[in-house]
């Protein structure tokens, strides 16, 4: 599940508005792909907390997630 704590606009997209967020997700399998919350596009800068590690992700101009702290990538596309 993810869940927006906060969210700033940066401008539109196609009807859809270009945000970067503070988010929350149970597990990392849950971070979303760039476009993957309804209404929004996701844009670099993002950060997403993972709350059963604690691990923060930052989101990439590339659409994937950046552990913090290992470096570690994960792409989200590549599990659809």
């Amino acid at each position: 599940m993810v869940t927006i704590l906060k969210e700033r606009f940066r401008s539109f997209e196609d009807s859809k508005s270009v945000v970067v967020a503070e988010l929350a997700v149970d597990v990392k399998t849950d971070l979303p792909v760039p476009d993957g919350i309804s209404g929004r596009v996701l844009s670099q800068g993002t950060l997403a907390w993972e709350i059963t590690t604690g691990e923060l992700y930052g989101l990439g101009s590339d659409g994937k997630w950046v552990n913090q702290t290992t470096g570690d990538v994960y792409d989200p596309a590549g599990e659809e």
